[in-house]
């Protein structure tokens, strides 16, 4: 059985849930997954088939373990004996028609300047949670609220909005498992 291991670092939880999504789906595909949240633990990419790594968007950067991570580990993941994979979980990628802005903007133009090549990657939009239970602070909840309405929303209640694509996410998933 291939082994999958899957890093993520999440701010507000959308990264988590998303590399959940991608370990059920690579699991279902027969293959033995390792998710580990950055923040519990730096692991090992040693002895694995493949390897994911994700990441939250956050003013433009990623979050501060995973740019870490990728840059102490440049010269394995540049010279590796494993199928190498990056997402990111951002507002930008909410449409459809900005997907490959964000993957540009975010993945592209970020892993290049590191120096690391990948062989997948893609770029999912993001849960906003306005409910009482939020990880958000009062300040982001405002200003992501005004960065909706700005992009033509009406009303906005305090409630939670995922605005990924369930099926792109799926995509991304299959195409990794059929990669390895």
């Amino acid at each position: 059985m291939k082994k999958v291991l899957i890093v993520f670092g999440s701010r507000y939880g959308t990264t988590e849930n998303t590399s959940k999504m991608i370990s059920d789906a690579l699991s279902s595909k027969n293959l033995e997954v390792n998710l580990v949240n950055i923040k519990d633990m730096e692991p090992s990419v040693e002895g694995y088939d493949g390897v994911l790594i994700g990441t939250g968007i956050k003013i433009s950067m990623w979050t501060k373990r995973i740019k870490k991570f990728v840059k102490k580990h440049k010269r394995i993941f540049n010279n590796r004996n494993f199928k190498f994979g990056f997402f990111i979980s951002c507002g930008t990628a909410c449409k459809k028609e900005d997907v490959n802005e964000a993957i540009e903007k975010y993945i592209k133009s970020k892993m290049s300047k590191i120096g690391v090549t990948y062989d997948l990657c893609d770029a999912f939009g993001a849960i906003y949670d306005f409910s009482e239970t939020s990880l958000l602070s009062n300040m982001a909840k405002k200003m992501m609220k005004e960065g909706l309405i700005d992009d033509g929303w009406e009303k906005i209640e305090d409630i939670s909005y995922d605005l990924r694509d369930v099926n792109q996410i799926q995509k991304f998933s299959e195409n990794f498992a059929s990669i390895l």
